[in-house]
């Protein structure tokens, strides 16, 4: 019985994926999400009693899978300039492989709702970049300013970067040397 419910919540996570990316958040109601998964709307609401908790509950969940994803490659990695630049390789290439994914993402770190996730939990999300970042200030390989910035920065790189080879038709090596490229570009952007 567990199994079974657990497939509805999931189902209802994938639905609102794919109605939120079409048709954004306000014009996607809790009525539609649940007919469209084929599921009853109370046993939506029994497994996000809001459509706030559904948002964040399908936020924190992608969050999620973007983090393991990325943090798949990391053990290999060495230097702190490498780690730095696998955050933002593997950040794009998953980008590229989940575009409804990223997109929800995108869309929800530019709505009120991201003022609705905990700072812990955000802390936590970020927690390992910038811990990196704070090590290649020490290592005095890049500029001496706020990590956050930093942050800032790389994540707008990487959505900017993702619409661009997502407009485009690039062959596999062409989206590589891209993302090479611009992590270069990011790195002399950075680097003391």
């Amino acid at each position: 019985m567990q199994s079974e419910s657990m497939d509805k919540r999931e189902k209802l996570l994938q639905t609102a994926l794919e109605l939120f990316v079409k048709q954004g958040f306000n014009d996607t109601p809790t009525s539609k999400i649940a007919k469209e998964a084929g599921i009853a709307t109370g046993t939506l609401f029994y497994f996000f009693p809001t459509k706030d908790e559904l948002i964040i509950s399908l936020y924190l969940k992608l969050k999620g899978q973007a983090t393991e994803s990325i943090n798949v490659a990391l053990p290999e990695v060495k230097s702190t300039k490498e780690v730095i630049k696998t955050y933002y390789e593997q950040s794009l290439k998953w980008s590229l492989r989940n575009p409804n994914e990223f997109s929800f993402l995108a869309q929800f770190s530019n709505s009120p709702y991201l003022k609705k996730i905990g700072a812990d939990e955000i802390s936590a999300q970020i927690a390992p970049v910038l811990r990196h970042f704070r090590l290649a200030i020490e290592e005095q390989q890049v500029v001496d300013i706020d990590v956050n910035l930093l942050y800032a920065l790389i994540s707008n790189q990487v959505f900017g970067v993702n619409q661009f080879l997502s407009a485009n038709k690039f062959t596999k090596k062409e989206q590589h040397n891209i993302i090479q490229d611009t992590f270069f570009m990011f790195w002399k952007m950075i680097e003391r």
